[in-house]
């Protein structure tokens, strides 16, 4: 229950009980990033291009058609391995989206990381709105483009 749309009213203490511990941001952030070592390690070691271990794209196994994820292993596996052009040509939207990402998400990690606590991000309604909507008309569109015949198009497909 939310009181003024900012102060959240705790049930715990009306009931008298303690409130279970949070895992601190610390532990958080080491365990996240233990997480992705580990996933980036076994994509390192085990080549998607040999090895069917991971999952297919299940649109283009119905339809023939290339979604905006497709190749997107493929390219984090070239980008591990330090070749970028074979990660531009897997998946050119998550080989230039990865450098975005990251410079928006680790100077909150960082701060996250010194204060002990997640930093406050206070998202208005119609901003998130239009960001979520230029993500699906970029994503919409690299699909689109990518499914297109011809030259320039094809050069948009995965390996």
């Amino acid at each position: 229950m939310i009181r003024n749309n900012r102060t959240p009213v705790c049930e715990f203490a009306a009931a008298g009980e303690t409130p279970p511990q949070s895992i601190p941001v610390r532990a958080q952030i080491t365990l996240a990033a233990c997480a992705c070592g580990g996933s980036a390690t076994f994509l390192f070691l085990v080549d998607p291009n040999r090895y069917a271990v991971y999952p297919p794209c299940l649109l283009y196994q119905m339809t023939g058609i290339y979604c905006a994820g497709c190749g997107a292993t493929r390219a984090l596996h070239a980008l591990l391995h330090g070749n970028l052009m074979a990660a531009l040509h897997d998946n050119v939207l998550l080989t230039c989206a990865l450098p975005v990402l990251a410079w928006m998400a680790l100077p909150r990690l960082a701060q996250a990381w010194r204060e002990n606590r997640w930093p406050e991000i206070r998202l208005e309604g119609r901003y998130l709105a239009r960001i979520a909507l230029w993500v699906v008309v970029v994503a919409a569109g690299f699909m689109a483009l990518r499914n297109l015949p011809g030259w320039p198009f094809e050069l948009l497909r995965p390996i």
